[in-house]
Order: C-alpha cells, then structure tokens, then sequence
C-alpha cells in the first residue's frame, strides 16, 4: 500500500469519525431535521448488523433482510459457524426473550434450543455448513428465556456459502395463536366425540365412521361386526343406590370392556346404559369376544365394594351383511332384546 493509498484511508477514517461526532452531537436535540434523522438510521444499521460480514456486504440485497426484520410476528437470526449469535431482530427479543445484547455472541444451542434436541441441532447444521446438507423448514418447539416453549415455524437460508465465512439465517415464524386455535378446536373435537362420564367414544363419533368402516368391509377390506352390551336392571341400581353409584356402575364397565378389546376397535358409549364396540372380526370371533366379556363383567363386578354387583346382555351381528348402518343397528338391537327376553346375562346372534 503506498503513501497515496494510506492517506485517501486517513481522510475517509477522519470524515467518517466527523460524522459520527455530528450524528452524537444532535442526539442531545430535542428535535432532528430529516436529514439527521436519515443519518442516525444509517448508523443504527450499521451498529445493529455490525456482527454480520455478510449482512454488511449485501448492498442493496440487505433490504430483503431489513423487510423481515421489521415485521412483528417473524424473528430473525444469524449465526456463524461457531453458532454463535451474529445477528438477533427485535421479534427474536420478543419470541424468545432475550435482548440482541443478550444474545449475540452466544451459541444457538445454549439459548433457544431445548436440551433434548441440542445434539441433534449441532449435527444438522454442522452438516450444512460442511457437506451442504440443507435443514428443512418445519414446526419446531423451542425456549424461551423464561423457560416457557416457542411455538415457531423455523426455515434457514445460508449467505455467503462462497466465501470463507458462511453464514446461517433462521426465520421464525410465530404460531403461538395457531397453536392456541389447533387447541380450542381438539377440545371443541373431544366434546363433540367424547362421552364426558366414561372418556370413551360417543354416538355422535360413532356415526361419523361407521359408514367408511362398512364401505371398507364390502370392498373386501376385512371383517367388521357389532356388539351392543346393555346393563341388566340398570335402573333399580340408580333407583337403589342412587345415580352416583350408577354412574361408577358404567364406569366401571367400560374399565373391563377395555381390558377385553383392542386398543383400536370402536369403543362407544350408546346412550343410557348402552354401548356399542364395532371390531374387525367375523361373527364366530364377535360372539366369542362378547362372552369373554360377559363372564368378566360377572365375575369383576363382584370383586369391588365401589358398585354392586351387575351383569350385561349382548347382542352380536356381522354388519357386513346389511346394506345399511339403520338395518345393522336394528338387527343388533333386535338380538339384544332378545338376550333380555332369554333370561339375560346371556349373548344372541
């Protein structure tokens, strides 16, 4: 470098520092002309992307970045490929809880990144930074400062992947109120198809799948047929007892009907003291699954002070056999009564 070059980078150094001084000096104004409010947003940038080489060479492209940055709901990161926190937008304070202050110089893993997932983290982006392993976009659920979970929709871009000194971008979308809505709408579910009492299906469930189930059957997909269980004398417990004791009796119940079925057959409570279990097995299983079930409801029942003792009447029927759920049902029902008029505590099919 020779003597010319040395003092053309002197008097740059010397107008630059002027105007710094200039831009400190009216930070003590109460008020700025527009042109000083211009030239302390360009040392605002320039302080703010101070840790990112790459940011500070984008020129024009940097405006993309500043775009995002401005945008409440989308957190931005940069990091080295230490992992260390070169860049941290205002939205990233507000996600994770952190200040930029905080947080810059610090590793990714050690701020954000939940115990669990941090080894993982470290392996995917040193990947990316050594083999060119992109890391997909996806939901992620990250820290918080405050030890409370970010709900976030996280993509990555790396800028300056030909130079020496790579850089990795994380943009942070906030799904918190997603979330929250994905939440009210699983409760909002559940009450529709869940049996408040037992915590098992209901009709209204039952209804909602019982035509796909059939249409399977008849395409030749697997078996399917229906066991309609009713308590017998139900009434005179909640007349004896009262209807708390009869609530515990259908508790109970279903408690042993679910230690004899499996996890994936249809489980439902009917209405009243009525249910249903809809199982992909032909009739001769059915029946066999349903006394099993009878035997255990007698026997059980009298092994517990919690209710009295009770038996239950079944009725079975292959439902591949009817055109319609409405037959089906009315067979079933049809055996059930029959199971009453026969002495109950019995299985027709």
């Amino acid at each position: 470098m020779n003597k010319d070059e040395l003092f053309e980078i002197k008097q740059k150094l010397e107008e630059h520092i002027e105007y710094c001084n200039h831009i400190l000096s009216s930070l003590h104004e109460s008020a700025f002309t527009d042109e000083q409010e211009e030239k302390i947003k360009k040392i605002s940038n320039i302080i703010k992307y101070s840790k990112s080489q790459v940011l500070l060479s984008m020129g024009e492209e940097r405006k993309f970045i500043e775009l995002i940055d401005s945008i409440p709901s989308v957190a931005v990161q940069g990091y080295n490929k230490k992992r260390e926190v070169i860049y941290w937008n205002k939205a990233s304070e507000e996600m994770y809880g952190y200040t930029s202050t905080e947080a810059l110089g610090e590793k990714l893993e050690e701020l954000i990144i939940p115990e669990k997932m941090r080894e993982d983290v470290v392996s995917f982006i040193t990947d990316w930074y050594e083999k060119g392993k992109v890391i997909p976009a996806g939901e992620l659920l990250l820290q918080r400062k405050d030890g409370g979970t970010a709900h976030v929709f996280s993509s990555h871009i790396m800028l300056g992947e030909r130079s020496s000194d790579p850089e990795m971008f994380c943009v942070d979308v906030d799904l918190s109120e997603v979330a929250s809505l994905k939440e009210e709408n699983q409760e909002l579910e559940n009450k529709a198809n869940i049996d408040k009492l037992t915590g098992i299906y209901n009709r209204h469930y039952f209804e909602s799948i019982i035509d796909e189930k059939m249409k399977r059957s008849r395409l030749g997909k697997g078996f399917l047929s229906l066991i309609m269980i009713d308590i017998d004398f139900f009434k005179k417990i909640n007349d004896q007892y009262g209807h708390d004791v009869g609530d515990k009796a259908l508790v109970e119940l279903v408690r042993i009907v679910q230690e004899a079925i499996r996890s994936d057959d249809v489980f439902v409570r009917w209405g009243g003291e009525e249910f249903m279990v809809l199982i992909e097995k032909d009739l001769p299983q059915a029946e066999m699954i349903a006394h099993n079930i009878r035997k255990r409801v007698a026997k059980k029942t009298t092994e517990t002070s919690e209710v009295p003792s009770f038996t239950c009447s079944f009725g079975v029927v292959d439902v591949s056999r009817f055109a319609s759920f409405q037959k089906a049902y009315e067979a079933v029902d049809e055996k059930l009564y029959l199971a009453k008029n026969n002495g109950r505590n019995r299985v027709e099919s």
